[in-house]
């Protein structure tokens, strides 16, 4: 159960929603007409039912009023809460989370035209739900602290309210237009029930009788009228115009051509308390009792469908068909059922067999069919009806393995012990060991072209029987193994025999060819053949999957190439090109074009389509006996819990495409508020939730999305409802979620959800330009300082330079020099040799050497010699 997000915004969020998506996913269903609605042919029993309580997400167990709205959600009334259901999950609606319910207990449910919901509420008034909003009806309109027992909208659009104290009410554009009360006529101001009838009238269910308003004027009817009550619960005009009506003790009443016909005259319906009364889109009527259950009048046939046969309370107060054709039926105190029509057909004890342990099925020359059961005898059905025939008519054992028609029309029936039966004439006379049978245990049958009948045993090998005389093939002519499974004789003539163990014998000249596993078999315990209009021979196995034989060849199709299962206990084939096989799993489906392309290497695996429980079989467990196909193409397979007939030319598929609703949105595990669809920094895991409305199969819808601006292709996501998403980068994105039904037709469109998420203030354009900025104004206050330095580092050069230079020009300059020594006063006053003094103010460096003047003044032998 889920509660509902009491937030009017996050309501009208999700209403917007509705009307975008719902109407696409409903156009199909016009297509669909009546292919899934309730086949009124068969027994209520046979439909599959489910059932939700208070341990499945109801709030509470009485189910007052149940109808859907145009976005395909399903409503209901129950007295603690107005719950919306997917198919999947309960969402609740009450006084402790929508202020706008001034009740939590629901009486009355009716969408009108416009495509607002309203509810009738104990004590609480009417509430009107539209665009995701719920609304108390004010004050001033009347309705505050009513108790409104029933809403009927008109063909005018006139809604019309029925109260408890308060009369009949007729509100246009949702505020209150008339009221009228017993002093205008009415029978009571406690109002029961409303419907109109194709003449104009309005007719009024009161507890003091029956209210007709025409032309402005009210006229009653009672039980001098005819009404074996006048305490009237529910009122249907039919689609004939037949007025119905349903009363407190009184049974049901038809009213047509000014007459009230009492149907319990016909001696159903006697004295019951007719709580509802629903006509489904086959014309059945639907009949809501209290203390009888849920009847269904088809016709002249009178259908009960009561606790022991499912339902989950005897009290029944509220029934609707929804588009999907599925049938649903409030309790009070037993919850929700629902009765939905099936792809596969169940026949067991319900229906009238003997016995649901099934194992052999057959159609005779006269179109009748017999089920061999396994310790309930023979059963014979024929028109609807059932016969059984066990030990006590003359047949030999109550256990039953195999049966045949054959060309004269006998019917040959195999037992587990007690030998061979053969009906003849409304007789049974018995084959046994005494009479030459190897095995009293028959196993499978068959009438080759000659007239000859085969009878394969359990233990005791092959067995012909062919005027009145008994022949026994066995070891000595080469049969493999004693436990004959099947035999079969193929359009060329030959006789295959398929055992449990010993693989699968061909008689030829009257010895056996045995082919095993080392021969190209998968499996050497065999369970079947078919040979389909081409002559191939199909084989299923015990383990191996199924076997092709053509042209010599065996080739094997297991669970690793596609096959749903590697047992295959009965196969049988349709005029569609496909084939029908059985196992523990349920039955299955493939097309013969993929086992050939399989076989020819052109594909490398195959698809079977699976039926089980979800398609109307009791038990997915099927039993290894034969299965037959009859003269209309219908398929019969033996279960654990009786047989089930598919239809393949007929099956029933769901083409309404289920609208897709986004529900939930979560960020690191918090929900934002209505509306807000931008999302700070740091934000790291998203959860998505969202559904599809698909009240037959929720369980088997399949979903996609798809993250645009992030994913780069669809996530098959299964049965999941939910997205999860982590570490998204900062940006904008789309989430589209799209679903498919059970059939696999798809909502294309689906539902989305955009979002904006931010990113850190450091990812961001403005900060990226500060930083550029900043990086600019840096890298030019760098240069800025490099230029200063550079210059500060020219000016102090210059200024070294200048020195030098100026030290450079005293050189130039008058230099008091001393004319004897020769020496130099420097600034200071001091006198300085001239060599010194040039070294100090100058970069010069001396080297001394001796002119040819000094060597002559001072050296003069050396001069006379260097000369």
């Amino acid at each position: 159960m889920i509660k509902a997000d009491p937030s009017p915004g996050a309501l009208r969020r999700r209403g917007l929603t509705v009307f975008r998506t719902a109407w696409l996913g409903w156009l199909l269903f016009g297509a669909t007409g009546l292919a899934l609605a309730l086949d009124p042919t068969k027994a209520p029993t046979q439909f599959i039912h489910n059932v939700w309580q208070i341990e499945d997400g109801l709030p509470q167990n009485s189910v007052r009023a149940i109808t859907q709205t145009r976005d395909g959600y399903l409503w209901i009334g129950t007295e603690e809460g107005l719950v919306r259901f997917d198919g999947m999950a309960f969402t609740v609606f009450d006084e402790e989370n929508t202020a706008a319910m001034t009740s939590s207990s629901i009486l009355a449910l009716c969408e009108d035209q416009a495509g607002s919901l309203w509810i009738g509420t104990h004590k609480g008034g009417l509430i009107r739900y539209a665009q995701g909003s719920f609304t108390a009806v004010s004050l001033d309109e009347g309705f505050s602290e009513s108790i409104i027992w029933s809403i009927y909208e008109d063909d005018s659009g006139h809604l019309w309210i029925g109260t408890d104290e308060d009369g009949l009410n007729r509100l246009d554009q949702g505020r209150v237009a008339a009221a009228y009360r017993e002093k205008d006529g009415l029978p009571s101001d406690k109002i029961t029930a409303i419907c109109k009838d194709r003449e104009g009238s309005l007719w009024i269910g009161t507890i003091r009788g029956l209210g007709r308003m025409k032309d402005g004027k009210f006229r009653t009817y009672s039980t001098a009228d005819g009404l074996g009550s006048n305490m009237v619960m529910a009122l249907h005009c039919d689609r004939a115009g037949i007025l119905w009506v349903g009363t407190r003790g009184g049974g049901l009443h038809r009213f047509q051509n000014g007459v009230f016909t009492d149907y319990q005259a016909k001696g159903a319906l006697a004295g019951d308390i007719i709580r509802c009364i629903y006509e489904d889109r086959t014309g059945s009527l639907w009949i809501g009792t209290t203390g009888g259950g849920l009847k269904r009048i088809t016709g002249a046939r009178l259908d009960v469908y009561s606790t022991g046969e499912g339902l989950s309370h005897e009290n029944v107060v509220s029934i609707f068909e929804d588009r999907e054709q599925n049938l649903w039926v409030g309790t009070d105190g037993g919850g929700l059922n629902r009765l939905k029509e099936g792809k596969v057909t169940p026949y067991g004890t319900q229906e009238g067999l003997a016995n649901d342990m099934i194992w052999a099925i057959e159609e005779d020359r006269e179109g009748a069919l017999w089920v061999g059961t396994w310790g309930g005898g023979l059963n014979q059905l024929r028109g609807g009806a059932v016969r059984t025939y066990t030990q006590k008519d003359g047949l030999a054992s109550d256990r039953i393995w195999a049966v045949l028609a054959d060309r004269e029309g006998r019917l040959w029936i195999g037992t587990h012990g007690g030998g061979l039966s053969c009906l003849q004439n409304g007789r049974f006379r018995t084959l046994t060991k005494k009479d030459g049978l190897s095995s009293d245990n028959v196993m499978s049958l068959c009438q080759d072209r000659s007239g000859a009948l085969w009878v394969g045993t359990f233990g005791g090998g092959l067995n012909r029987l062919q005027d009145g005389k008994v022949t026994v093939l066995g070891k000595d002519q080469g049969l493999s193994n004693a436990d004959v499974i099947f035999v079969h004789e193929d359009r060329q003539g030959r006789l295959w025999v398929g055992t449990f163990g010993g693989g699968l014998n061909l008689l030829q000249d009257g010895r056996f060819i045995v082919y095993r596993t080392k021969d190209g078999l998968a499996s050497d315990t065999l369970t079947s053949i078919h040979e389909d209009a081409e002559g191939t021979l199909w084989i299923g196995t015990f383990g191996g999957g199924l076997m092709r034989l053509k042209d010599g060849r065996f080739t094997a199709y297991r669970k690793k190439n596609g096959l749903f299962d590697d047992v295959v206990f009965a196969i049988l084939g349709d005029a569609s090109g496909n084939l029908w096989m059985s196992c523990n799993k349920g039955l299955y489906r493939v097309s013969k074009k993929q086992l050939d392309l399989f076989a020819a290497g052109k594909m490398t695996s195959i698809i079977c389509t699976s039926f089980g429980k979800a398609d109307g079989m009791r038990s997915a467990e099927c039993n290894s006996g034969a299965a037959c196909k009859t003269r209309d193409g219908r398929l019969w397979f033996p279960t654990i819990r009786g047989a089930v007939v598919v239809d393949p030319a007929h099956m029933k598929t769901n083409q309404s495409a289920p609208p897709v609703y986004i529900t939930g949105f979560a960020i690191d595990g918090v929900r934002p508020g209505a509306g807000v669809r931008e999302f700070s920094p740091g934000s790291e895991r998203f959860e998505i939730e969202y559904t599809a409305v698909n009240l037959g199969a929720a369980e088997r819808v399949n979903f996609k999305y798809l993250m645009e601006g992030f994913d780069k292709d669809w996530v098959a996501a299964g049965t999941r409802r939910v997205a999860y998403y982590t570490r998204i980068p900062p940006g904008h994105y789309r989430f589209r979620v799209i679903a498919s039904n059970e059939d696999g037709v798809w909502n294309e469109t689906g539902d989305s959800l955009e979002f904006d998420l931010y990113p850190h203030f450091y990812r961001t354009v403005w900060f990226y330009a500060i930083c550029i900025g900043a990086a600019f104004m840096l890298a030019l206050g760098i240069h800025g300082l490099r230029v200063r330095r550079l210059l500060e580092r020219e000016r102090k050069l210059t200024r070294r330079v200048d020195d030098a230079l100026a030290k450079i020009r005293m050189l130039r300059g008058l230099l008091p020099i001393c004319a004897s020594c020769k020496n130099i006063r420097d600034d200071k006053g001091y006198w300085k040799e001239i060599e010194m003094y040039i070294k100090d103010h100058s970069e010069a460096e001396f080297s001394h050497g001796i002119c040819p003047a000094c060597i002559k003044k001072l050296y003069p032998k050396i001069s006379e010699t260097v000369d």
